[in-house]
């Protein structure tokens, strides 16, 4: 028969505490109580603890022994107690975030850096696709971030909220003749090549619609997985690509954001879970204030 974990704590506390009236406070129980666990747990053991000395007890060289364990078992039990209080509280954690790539690239890493300098100990797992593929990976998130209005593909326990602004511009090499016009219409850019993103792009499907509400028929033939493959396409003179407005601010190479006439423009949205986690919580109720600062 295996002997009380209960117990073993029990012996810990009135030793650590100076004896049973002490350790009985402690643990809201009475002094017989406390002397019982500690006669059953002597019982099991098979030889003597201790000896009492008035109110206080003087271990034996078993008692001893066990004491180091039980003290070992203590600072465990406190160290997960103290674990659990950093989760509950929202200080620990790990937060998993699916992101489309334009949110995943270009909203999110400022955010991110500003929420661990006020949680560092909050860990991120941060995955960039497709919108589509996000949507997909939903039961494997705690967070998600994407460009496309989700409420028909969103789970009931789930729901969505705008947070960024975004506008889609059409990607243009800074030698190409369109380059330096302000607008460029839909009309002239069915006379170019074009890059498309992936299927499951939101970015593709709004430019898509876009042309077909213009009448406009366009050959997709020139596809690419990512914002950075339409890009470096872009670069190397393979055609026109679209992308983010996001995705070209920072760029100074020869790569030019040009808006599209009529214009593109989107709402970034967050996706959380009705009942999130602490961890998430904080993060949600974080991203929520700046983005209200930004607006």
């Amino acid at each position: 028969m295996r002997f009380n974990p209960e117990h073993l704590i029990t012996f810990a506390l009135v030793v650590r505490e100076g004896g049973v009236n002490n350790a009985a406070k402690r643990l809201h129980l009475t002094q017989p109580a406390v002397s019982n666990q500690l006669r059953k747990l002597q019982e099991r053991i098979g030889q003597p603890l201790y000896q009492r000395s008035g109110r206080k007890i003087a271990l034996t060289d078993t008692g001893k022994k066990l004491y180091v364990h039980a003290r070992e078992m203590i600072a465990t039990l406190e160290d997960v107690q103290a674990l659990v209080d950093k989760l509950n509280a929202g200080e620990s954690g790990m937060v998993r975030i699916r992101a489309s790539q334009t949110a995943g690239a270009y909203v999110l890493p400022s955010l991110l850096a500003g929420f661990r300098r006020q949680a560092p100990g909050i860990d991120i797992d941060l995955g960039s696709y497709n919108s589509g593929e996000v949507l997909a990976r939903l039961e494997y998130a705690d967070l998600a971030f994407i460009e496309a209005q989700p409420s028909s593909f969103l789970p009931p326990s789930w729901e969505a909220e705008a947070i960024a602004r975004d506008e889609i511009v059409a990607v243009i090499r800074h030698d190409h003749a369109l380059a330096a016009l302000p607008t460029v219409t839909f009309a002239q850019l069915s006379a170019e090549t074009l890059i498309w993103r992936e299927e499951g792009s939101a970015l593709r499907d709004q430019v898509e619609e876009a042309f077909r509400a213009a009448g406009i028929e366009v050959d997709t033939g020139i596809r690419l997985a990512g914002v950075a493959a339409i890009k470096e396409a872009v670069r190397q003179g393979l055609g026109i690509g679209f992308a983010s407005q996001m995705a070209l601010r920072h760029d100074r190479g020869p790569l030019r954001g040009i808006s599209l006439d009529p214009s593109l423009r989107r709402q970034i949205y967050m996706l959380s879970p009705r009942n999130p986690g602490s961890a998430s919580r904080r993060l949600i109720d974080y991203i929520r204030r700046q983005a209200a600062s930004m607006t």
